[in-house]
């Protein structure tokens, strides 16, 4: 090696992370891929396993990376003397530092969204007490579900209350849980009432805890969050400060978010759990010949034509009208394959108004006319 060639320091930071959280799970992977690939770092865990080091000698410190607030382990030591990351810090830090933070309002929004999409009766937040943030993802999903017109119920941190509060809400119920560990409790909570998920009450957390997640029945639909991505520009930051590079006065604070869904059977509704539209599915099989409106439909079941047409389209992705036109064309297929009756006769038998309604449907459906079908078996 060149004798010019500057070696670059070693340093020596300590982590104290919650392990068991999927988001510091994160975090650190985001840490250890920025170290592994751009500097040489000791870095020292404090994660609450047996036998680890509690103490450390802070004059040998060259950074530090906290959750919340400062542990004891810290007490009397000037903060300020080296570069420190506080990871979703409390209001009361007086001591400069570098900030790493968890922005609710996309995850609050996308939970709305994807619930609000599955037209649930009601709307509730279970949340995590004492936590700043989730009272914030409890408030703006609650309104949020105002806003688009749903009716938001209640939110809890009371797990002793939670089952009575499901059991009582009009269902379907869409809950937005804090965190995958509240989405869990939810779950089972929906077990003691007799609550079916995602028949009468859907489950979304955040996190997507995987093995927890997976290893739910049904398995929970989940808002994963970016903090691997926090925890690589996170490391960054504090490489550059400990190089003395920058200072928390030369940053903004860096965020983490999420914006999509995993869905799992917590929140999949299909026809076999909306009893209006399996109904109705069922009926249209049965009489799809007739000229049925769903004015009539819609009066058949007791509810408003408008909530007839959202229920089917929200769970079978199309409409009563297209639906019926695909089941007359099946059967026009089914017609033509295995008998020698007219144009005429098969257009009667389906529904269709004449030869020329069936040929036109048929073509705009199918691709082909209806004779060069019935050709293309017969040859």
């Amino acid at each position: 090696m060149d004798s010019m060639t500057k070696l670059s320091p070693i340093f020596n930071v300590v982590a104290s992370l919650n392990l068991a959280y999927q988001t510091h799970a994160h975090l650190l992977g985001g840490i250890l891929a920025y170290v592994k690939t751009h500097t040489s770092w000791t870095l020292n865990l404090i994660v609450g396993r047996r036998d680890e080091q509690k103490r450390y000698d802070l004059t040998m410190l060259n950074g530090i990376i906290l959750h919340n607030e400062v542990p004891k382990w810290l007490n009397g030591f000037d903060l300020g003397k080296i570069p420190t990351v506080i990871i979703d810090p409390i209001d009361t830090l007086e001591f400069p530092c570098f900030r790493v933070y968890c922005n609710n309002a996309p995850i609050a929004a996308t939970a709305a969204k994807h619930l609000l999409s599955k037209q649930c009766a009601t709307y509730a937040f279970v949340h995590s007490a004492g936590r700043a943030w989730s009272d914030t993802r409890g408030r703006m999903f609650a309104e949020a579900v105002k806003t688009a017109g749903g009716r938001f119920l209640w939110r809890t941190s009371d797990r002793a209350r939670l089952p009575g509060l499901i059991a009582a809400a009009p269902k379907p119920l869409g809950v937005f849980a804090a965190t995958d560990i509240l989405a869990r409790a939810t779950l089972d909570a929906c077990r003691v009432v007799g609550c079916r998920v995602p028949d009468d009450v859907l489950i979304l957390g955040v996190d997507n805890d995987v093995p927890l997640c997976e290893l739910s029945a049904p398995t929970l639909s989940s808002i994963p969050q970016n903090s691997r991505d926090a925890g690589y520009r996170l490391a960054g930051l504090l490489d550059r400060a400990m190089r003395g590079n920058t200072t928390p006065a030369g940053e903004p604070d860096i965020q983490y978010t999420g914006n999509t869904v995993v869905e799992r059977l917590s929140t999949m509704r299909s026809f076999a759990y909306d009893q209006i539209v399996r109904r109705c599915q069922e009926l249209l099989a049965a009489d799809f010949a007739s000229q049925i409106r769903v004015s009539d439909l819609a009066q058949h079941f007791r509810v408003s034509r408008r909530t007839l047409e959202t229920h089917f389209r929200a769970v079978t992705g199309t409409t009563i009208a297209v639906e019926v036109t695909r089941l007359r064309i099946e059967r026009a297929k089914h017609l033509l394959r295995t008998t020698d009756n007219t144009l005429e006769q098969i257009a009667s038998a389906c529904g269709f108004y004449n030869a020329s309604h069936l040929s036109v449907m048929f073509f705009r459906l199918v691709g082909i006319r209806p004779s060069a079908f019935r050709r293309s078996f017969r040859q």
